[in-house]
């Protein structure tokens, strides 16, 4: 199942006595030796030689250590195994409990150095009072506010887990921006137990996904050299749709645009002229609706000379004239997170345009 749904690894839980998923050593190294596709043994508790054992027994793609394990721990592993070793830390579930982000910062950190291939962020489901805690298989999400900025300080690959399903995917995408995702209990359809059509819908929303690029700038200058990329990259006759508050950057972004497309006038906003032109690579329609009272106002304007044409077209509040954009168009979606800080979506509408953000999203990471 998970090789049809193109999944890019299997994980399979080893001798694990609390979680209803767990197979014996028999029952794993037959699933490993019958996979196409890399299989990592998701272990819990276990000692190095235990784990080492089991390494020799399966011959896996890699470790995946749940639990409480030990940065010393990890350094003996790194001296002996050839193969990945991934860690984990642990995050409540959210609203349980406050996070000492710094500690995990810390962990994370240990991990890195101890010669970690790729770290999860899973959830812990704090005991009430003569309870037991559960470290993952949760079916319950972190704060993922929280999980994002562990994303962004990491220099390994991050995958998150903890409550992802089909319905909540794409946000998980958006919000951590993670390397990749590890699930469980949201493609299930009873404990253990996987639903083949919950995991269709997963592995699609992650395919509609990769045509977006999700980023979160930390200055108005980085915001800009973005904009800076994508002016250089776009094609004549592209729209591109900047979607988002007062104050998140689209003024911002759009200067970026002019610049990456060759403009050397200054560029402002066209909040009361409404439309403004500007010479470059490509000639630049920028279009500020912000004044208009509905889509019905862009007819007036003739909207389709800018949309259909030759020229690259630029809309502040794109959102507020949805109805009319074309079926193929580039959207980008700004947020508000704190001062300096902005997340940005960047959506590819429509074939046409999936190539060239994927095109953005590597000059953006090369950057």
């Amino acid at each position: 199942m998970a090789v049809e749904a193109e999944a890019d690894y299997l994980g399979v839980l080893v001798n694990v006595p609390i979680s209803e998923r767990s197979l014996t050593l028999e029952q794993a190294k037959v699933v490993a030796d019958s996979s196409r596709i890399p299989v990592m043994t998701l272990l819990y508790g276990m000692g190095v030689d235990e784990i080492i054992h089991v390494v020799d027994a399966i011959k896996p793609y890699g470790v995946h250590l749940l639990g409480k394990t030990p940065v010393k721990s990890v350094e003996e592993l790194r001296k002996i195994l050839e193969c990945q070793i991934w860690l984990t830390v642990y995050l409540p579930v959210k609203g349980q409990s406050e996070v000492n982000i710094d500690d995990v910062k810390g962990l994370m950190a240990g991990y890195e150095s101890a010669g970690a291939d790729a770290i999860v962020i899973d959830t812990v489901s704090v005991a009430q009072t003569g309870g037991q805690s559960r470290y993952g298989g949760t079916g319950k999400v972190a704060d993922w506010n929280i999980a994002r900025e562990l994303v962004n300080c990491a220099k390994i690959p991050v995958f998150l887990a903890g409550g992802i399903n089909p319905d909540n995917v794409k946000e998980a995408l958006r919000k951590v921006n993670p390397y990749g995702v590890d699930l469980a209990s949201g493609v299930e359809r009873v404990k253990g137990k996987r639903d083949p059509e919950k995991v269709k819908k997963l592995m699609q929303a992650v395919i509609e996904a990769s045509s977006e690029i999700y980023i979160v700038s930390q200055s108005p200058e980085y915001t800009k050299n973005i904009g800076k990329i994508m002016g250089e990259i776009v094609t004549e006759g592209s729209v591109i749709g900047l979607c988002g508050d007062l104050g998140s950057g689209k003024t911002t972004l759009a200067q970026g645009i002019a610049e990456g497309l060759g403009v050397k006038s200054f560029v402002t906003s066209p909040t009361f002229v409404i439309v403004a032109e500007y010479e470059g690579r490509h000639h630049l329609y920028y279009i500020d609706t912000y004044r208009l009272n509905s889509s019905g106002d862009m007819t007036e304007l003739g909207y389709e000379e800018f949309f259909y044409g030759n020229g690259v077209t630029v809309i502040e509040w794109a959102q507020k004239i949805e109805d009319i954009l074309p079926d193929e168009y580039i959207r980008v979606d700004l947020e508000y997170i704190s001062e300096n800080e902005r997340q940005i979506v960047i959506i590819a509408y429509g074939q046409r345009f999936v190539e060239l953000v994927e095109d953005i999203g590597k000059k953006i990471k090369e950057n």
